[in-house]
């Protein structure tokens, strides 16, 4: 009775929302493989996408068996044997098939895949290569990208072109030279924050730190006017910005730095009214996810803002949904363990967040790294890292993140 109650008083308040609900929720949960039969070593930071023909690729990074005893290393964070494991969910199908090895850089480590299907029905696969692991890890990261037009059959796609991209940053020294001024006129702990200041400013003059260490982790953006849009940020500075291209790889623009210094793997989404909003895992004191808008197609980003949204410096993404209302997956608390996973609903291009249900809740887990889509149907896929050993699957609908926690006590926990 409490379900159709809470329903009935939300489709009364979506008469003034433009959101609409039914009283049917759907929640199905499962694993893209099960470990304990096919183990697949550290296994983090997956991205799904839905194919033309409304099949679901899923994609994230693993370790690879060493080739001479096939031992997979545990942290894969620092090893050189990780490559970029993939899955496919073909329509009419009841699971995920096998996975496979959708690339792998010979002796050195590939992590964080992201992916998206541009205007043009191209698949685009892009990850950054940690060039100097084990000695240097995230910030010696070179781009890659690969693009395919046959990529609907089993195992992995055949590509079209594959490319490195070398970034060369638009704004970084006046983003870290004000951060530095920052520091130091600050009145606390002024030796630290002159050292600190004086090593930000030596690193600007390093090249290899400028042009490496560029990290996806979200969905790229397909425009509508056929650029692809990619949300990165720099290990090396902790500094975001996006790589924009406008003719399928051959030449990249490099967006204005969002200025802000300590902001990490942007999501962005493309609003109704044509603005660009991004919003970004935080490593301040705030313990919120940020905010930025773009009115110039991504090229200049306006002063970052905290949201209402609490998160432990842990990934997310954002979704602009087909009402034009707004999905953000999160870890909703603002200290690790990363043990709660959470789906919020905004109404107003994320300045307020009124739903939130949790897809995990369960204390000492670790669920994170989450990627989000709306697939043609209007269902949602949420996939995510499942304690460091598989990859988590849940198709769910907007009526059950509006059902709250209190009407259903089976979101997380272990698949049947």
């Amino acid at each position: 009775m409490k379900a159709h109650f809470w329903i009935f008083l939300a489709s009364i308040f979506f008469l003034f929302t433009g959101l609409s609900v039914t009283a049917e929720s759907l929640f199905e949960p499962r694993f893209v493989f099960d470990p304990e039969v096919e183990g697949h070593g550290h296994v983090h930071a997956s991205c799904i996408i839905e194919t033309p023909k409304e099949n679901l690729i899923a994609v994230w990074y693993e370790n690879g068996p060493n080739r001479e005893s096939y031992y997979y290393d545990l942290d894969a964070d620092k090893a050189d044997n990780v490559r970029i494991g993939g899955a496919r969910f073909f329509q009419g199908e009841e699971g995920w098939r096998r996975p496979f090895v959708m690339t792998d850089t010979y002796g050195i480590s590939d992590n964080n895949p992201s992916m998206v299907v541009d205007t043009e029905n191209r698949l685009w696969l892009i990850h950054p290569t940690l060039i100097g692991v084990p000695q240097r890890t995230w910030g010696s990261g070179l781009l890659q990208y690969k693009v395919s037009s046959d990529y609907e059959n089993p195992g992995r796609p055949r590509w079209d072109r594959e490319s490195i991209l070398i970034v060369h940053p638009n704004g970084l020294d006046e983003v870290v030279a004000g951060f530095a001024n920052k520091l130091r006129s600050g009145a606390d702990w002024q030796n630290q924050n002159e050292q600190r200041a004086a090593r930000l400013l030596e690193r600007l003059s390093d090249p290899f730190a400028r042009r490496l260490g560029w990290m996806p982790r979200t969905h790229p953006l397909a425009l509508p006017d056929g650029t692809v849009l990619i949300p990165f940020s720099n290990e090396n500075f902790n500094v975001a910005a996006m790589a924009l291209t406008r003719d399928s790889g051959e030449t990249w623009e490099i967006s204005k730095a969002v200025p802000r210094i300590g902001i990490t793997q942007p999501s962005v989404v493309l609003t109704p009214s044509g603005k660009l909003l991004a919003f970004f895992r935080d490593g301040s004191r705030a313990r919120r996810i940020m905010r930025s808008e773009s009115t110039d197609g991504g090229y200049t980003w306006s002063v970052v803002t905290p949201t209402s949204l609490p998160n432990p410096g842990a990934g997310i993404e954002a979704v602009m949904l087909k009402d034009g209302h707004l999905a953000m997956i999160y870890n909703d608390k603002e200290e690790s363990p990363r043990d709660r996973l959470a789906v919020s609903i905004s109404t107003d291009e994320g300045k307020t967040w009124r739903w939130t249900r949790h897809l995990e809740n369960t204390p000492g887990g670790r669920f994170d790294y989450p990627s989000l889509i709306q697939a043609r149907d209007g269902t949602l896929h949420a996939t995510y890292s499942y304690n460091l050993k598989t990859i988590k699957h849940v198709r769910f609908n907007l009526e059950w993140v509006l059902q709250g926690d209190e009407s259903d006590s089976d979101a997380g926990g272990e698949d049947e």
